[in-house]
């Protein structure tokens, strides 16, 4: 378009927008009025979402190094096409549904490190406007067992909550559980996150419910107290703020809950021949420390006692940072090995969605070719002196050489379930406790880029890696299964037992 066309073009729409001027902008008031009392009901022109939509379909599909890892590309291109049909037919849709529809679509890639982010807007509303239910709360075994409470509430620890603003405790989580993101079909790693979770702006039913039923300040609860008596009580719901307040800051054992690895590690000589270690997290980003400097202490104290048995406990550990991860491997093998296999990446062209896309690491932004070596299957491998991870990793001086059993969880992803992962096929490990989340194979993820939608405003993430652990078999789209299972139950939370690390003791 030349720029005399270019200005006739503009003039006609300009005259256009004139004649309608008056309905335009009165409801163009009535959208900011809504945004004001509830930014969930913004409204986006169908021709915002499509935009946007082309936008994630192409970012996905050139980037995502995983996008049809696990899924088929017609059933994706499908997820994409049915927002567009549904946002035409409706005349557009709100911000609240098109975040779900966008998040729905990306949980059936099936990348646990694959999500969208709150809306700004959002967000803010719920710093500000009671969202959350006020009290903490775990899905297990089918069931929603409280776990924490403020003074003065009319629930107590252990009640089980029956129901929610009148719908079925099951209805709830079933219809929450669809925009939970696991790796490949752990589907059983998507109950850790239902009452509470820091993934996202609080657990699936709050962080999702609320988008989908527009929740109310008041809630009715049904639950069952201790007397197997039937109760109903009204509560108040809470901002995040103070929902993050009243969350557990520790576990059923007591011991303090932590979201950065420096203060996440706890270690116990339980006897002469036994020790604990506890990591709940390898996060070390956000308060950084050397690795050495947690780890060594501790395996110099085992080496020193001659320890034989170490429980490592995991079940807290969601993942995190590499060298928080692998600064814990080298302390529990023998002789130098490689961790990684491969890094790759699907594409090395970005070009077109450059201005949409942030990272923290500029470099995958815009990648050196020179650091990667290109693939038959047309991806490309991240050579192995760009990255520690693709490093033969040495054992430490202190390293532990006796046995070694691991407690696991369906909270075990990402880097934890990586670590024993290498660790089970280098013999190094007897697993007990739960299956995992995460990909015994190698998870997608590393560095995340950050996509964002120009209408919306919606960010989404993308992990730019494919890793492939130093494992020489793995089941196909899934965790670890234990050599021993040993889950946590409702009876066992109920009367503060602890099934894996019971069963880790009685076999020694």
């Amino acid at each position: 378009m030349n720029t005399s066309t270019f200005k006739s073009y503009c003039l006609c729409f300009c005259l256009i927008t004139l004649c309608f001027w008056t309905p335009t902008y009165a409801a163009e008031q009535d959208n900011k009025t809504r945004a004001i009392e509830n930014p969930n009901m913004i409204q986006l022109s169908s021709e915002m979402i499509e935009q946007d939509v082309a936008l994630l379909k192409e970012a996905y599909s050139r980037i995502h190094p995983g996008y049809t890892r696990y899924a088929k590309l017609e059933a994706l291109e499908a997820a994409w096409d049915e927002i567009i049909i549904k946002s035409k037919r409706q005349g557009g849709m709100t911000l609240a549904n098109f975040y779900l529809y966008v998040q729905d679509a990306l949980t059936k890639i099936r990348c646990d490190h694959t999500k969208a982010n709150l809306p700004k807007s959002i967000a803010q509303r719920r710093k500000q406007q009671a969202v959350y239910l006020p009290f903490e709360w775990r899905w297990l075994e089918n069931r929603a067992i409280v776990t924490q409470v403020p003074q003065g509430s009319p629930l107590a620890v252990n009640d089980e909550i029956m129901s929610i603003d009148g719908r079925k405790i099951s209805e709830i989580v079933a219809d929450v559980r669809d925009y939970t993101p696991v790796d490949g079909y752990t589907e059983w790693a998507k109950d850790t996150g239902v009452g509470a979770s820091y993934e996202f702006m609080g657990g699936a039913v709050d962080h999702f419910g609320d988008l989908l039923w527009n929740y109310k300040a008041q809630a009715t609860i049904e639950f069952v107290n201790s007397a197997s008596t039937l109760q109903t009580a009204q509560v108040s719901r809470v901002t995040h703020p103070e929902w993050l307040a009243i969350i557990s800051t520790k576990d059923e054992t007591g011991k303090a809950l932590s979201n950065n690895f420096k203060d996440a590690v706890y270690f116990e000589q339980i006897d002469e021949r036994t020790a604990l270690l506890r990591v709940d997290t390898f996060v070390n980003y956000r308060e950084p420390v050397k690795p050495e400097d947690i780890y060594t202490p501790i395996f110099k104290a085992l080496k020193q006692n001659n320890t034989q048995t170490l429980i490592l406990d995991l079940r807290n550990n969601g993942g995190g940072s590499s060298d928080a991860m692998l600064g814990l491997f080298a302390n529990l093998i023998q002789k130098k090995t490689s961790f990684i296999k491969d890094m790759t990446v699907a594409t090395l062209d970005h070009d077109g969605l450059e201005e949409y896309l942030w990272s923290w690491d500029k470099r995958v932004i815009n990648p050196n070719r020179l650091g990667f070596s290109s693939n038959d299957d047309g991806t490309y491998s991240l050579r192995s002196w760009f990255s520690d991870e693709l490093s033969m990793i040495k054992s430490e001086q202190y390293a532990f050489n006796g046995k070694v059993i691991a407690l696991t969880s369906n909270s075990n992803g990402s880097a934890s379930t990586n670590l024993l992962s290498v660790l089970k096929a280098k013999g190094r490990v007897t697993i007990v406790g739960e299956k995992t989340g995460g990909s015994a194979q190698g998870p997608n993820g590393g560095v995340l880029i950050t996509l964002r939608l120009p209408n919306s405003n919606i960010t989404t993430r993308i992990p730019v890696f494919k890793y492939s652990n130093n494992v020489k078999s793995f089941e196909f789209g899934m965790g670890l299964t234990p050599d021993v299972y040993a889950p946590m139950t409702v009876n066992a939370l109920v009367n503060k037992q602890d099934p894996a690390l019971e069963s880790a003791l009685s076999s020694l």
